[in-house]
């Protein structure tokens, strides 16, 4: 018995192990030990430690899997509801739309998947997509102004009085009106794709005294992105709910640790500008490296100083540093992109990811999906495009920025030319059934390749406009516009997968030389010395 054991372990599968869960039984006992050593602990800590090493060593190993939505027959079970509920599904998902950030249900039960749900049944026909969108996005607005006016009624000295019990004390609520006065647009928008911050946040703002004319606007984009993603996510994919709600799953707890990595490398650099910080900092790493540890360490350091200096002046921002990084990354993954797509297509009159694509655009409902793919079509357009750079380009010069506005005019327009270029260079046909005709090869895509001139333009505005969006939202819209534009003509089958990755790829390559060029340039103009 007892030698069977281990080989009985062994063979437990790891695709069953749960990280999240196996990290219970490591963390419970640490938190106790490091609590017990700063003050006393209850006489529940001891139980409840022990609790918790039990149930994250059986959930964690997967001897014990707890039933999960996945797990359910989602796809006939939404159906059987939108047959018995009917239009009254508009009410009980705009009430939970509005109650998830009104009245705090949103720390309890995640509000994308009901709005999934509400998506799905769009998808099939029981609501309307356009009625089940305006719905969700008033009454996801309608609860974020409630909780905010809750919080406006109750008051900063309601926080004051209640907070530092969580930590939240006066000084912290001054530096949350701090960073929400410059920061303050991005927070709400990101916010909103947050469980926890989207159930608080409007209640801490009100309450900080935040005025209304600030919060609202924001609350409104954040809230329409919201409810658009959730609901086209479910109207699109209606017939793969199960796959869709775990994909929803791992990108949101994707999006929150990418967020958390961000929000802790500001919180790092924001308190490392104090010189203060900066000393203690340094005399803390001091310290460290006079025990025998921080001496071994350095000796282990040493031989991959020079290198990692090396690295770190690449990937920080200035003297040719991360913008260097970031261009010549760009032109090597487009140039691939575009170059290896050619390759594979050599011979061959589709790739499998084309076909995959096709088969699944033929399984599903696009409907109203086709009419805005039209407009996009249209601003993907290489004419619109180029008239829309020369009149960033004029701007830029109006504001003294001749030199960022003849790149922005050599790039976007060598982008675009040597991709016509290379489409008067192949024969390529549209997929059959295409729904919209496009003159000319369909590789690479010309309307792929406007879009990337699309974000080309807000990286060149961005300097000039940094108050309106800010830095990060200006180039975020442009990147999310440039996603939308390339996707039009993949609904309208009027290219292949292929078509519009070989398009952006080239397109990408080439303006992402050109700027290179250009920072170079202005490089040795500022340092004619070398």
């Amino acid at each position: 018995m007892m030698a069977t054991l281990p080989a009985a372990l062994t063979a437990l599968p790891l695709a069953k192990v749960h990280p999240m869960w196996a990290a219970l039984a490591i963390l419970a006992p640490l938190v106790f030990f490091l609590v017990r050593r700063r003050r006393p602990v209850p006489r529940w800590a001891l139980p409840a430690t022990v609790a918790a090493v039990v149930v994250g060593a059986v959930l964690g190993s997967g001897v014990v899997e707890l039933p999960t939505l996945e797990d359910l027959p989602l796809q006939e079970i939404v159906e059987d509801i939108g047959d018995a509920v009917g239009a009254w599904a508009y009410l009980i998902v705009g009430v939970l739309a509005f109650l998830e950030t009104g009245a705090f249900v949103g720390l309890l039960a995640p509000g994308e998947t009901f709005v999934i749900l509400a998506g799905v049944l769009a998808g099939e026909g029981t609501l309307g997509y356009v009625e089940l969108l305006t719905v969700v996005w008033i009454c996801a607005f309608s609860g974020d102004m409630a909780s905010f006016f809750l919080g406006r009624r109750l008051g900063r000295s309601f926080l004051e009085k209640h907070g530092p019990r969580f930590k939240i004390t006066a000084d912290r609520l001054a530096q949350v009106e701090t960073f929400f006065d410059k920061h303050g647009g991005k927070a709400v928008v990101i916010g909103r794709f947050l469980g926890f911050v989207r159930a608080i946040a409007p209640f801490v703002l009100g309450s900080s005294g935040v005025a209304a004319r600030r919060f609202v606007p924001y609350s409104v984009i954040g809230s329409g992105l919201w409810s658009a993603l959730f609901v086209s996510l479910g109207y699109v994919f209606w017939q793969s709910l199960d796959q869709l709600l775990k994909w929803a799953k791992q990108g949101a707890f994707v999006f929150g640790t990418l967020v958390t990595l961000v929000v802790a490398a500001f919180v790092i650099g924001h308190w490392l500008q104090e010189p203060e910080n900066r000393e203690q900092a340094r005399r803390w790493l001091h310290d460290a490296g006079e025990t025998r540890a921080g001496r071994l360490a350095r000796a282990a350091w040493r031989p991959f100083a020079g290198p990692a200096r090396f690295v770190w002046a690449r990937i920080t921002p200035g003297d040719l540093g991360l913008e260097v990084t970031t261009l010549l990354a760009i032109a090597t993954v487009g140039a691939f992109a575009f170059f290896g797509l050619e390759n594979v297509l050599d011979g061959r009159l589709t790739t499998h990811g084309d076909d995959r694509l096709l088969k699944w655009l033929d399984g599903i409902r696009i409907g109203v999906a086709e009419d805005v793919a039209r407009v996009g079509l249209v601003l993907g357009a290489p004419l619109l495009v180029g008239a829309v750079t020369l009149l960033g380009a004029l701007f830029l010069a109006w504001r003294r920025r001749f030199f960022t506005a003849v790149t922005l005019m050599l790039a976007v327009g060598l982008g675009l030319l040597v991709t016509a270029l290379v489409r008067d260079g192949e024969s390529r046909l549209q997929p059959p059934g295409a729904l919209e005709t496009i003159d000319g090869s369909s590789f690479p895509s010309a309307v792929a390749a406007g879009a990337v001139g699309w974000v080309a333009l807000a990286v060149a505005l961005t300097p000039v406009l940094r108050r309106f969006p800010g830095r990060i939202g200006l180039n975020g819209l442009a990147v999310i516009l440039a996603v939308a534009i390339s996707c039009a003509p993949l609904v309208l089958r009027a290219a292949y997968l292929s078509d519009v990755l070989a398009g952006a790829g080239l397109a990408a390559a080439v303006m992402a030389l050109v700027a290179l060029v250009a920072l170079f340039v202005s490089h040795l103009r500022q340092n004619p010395a070398g």
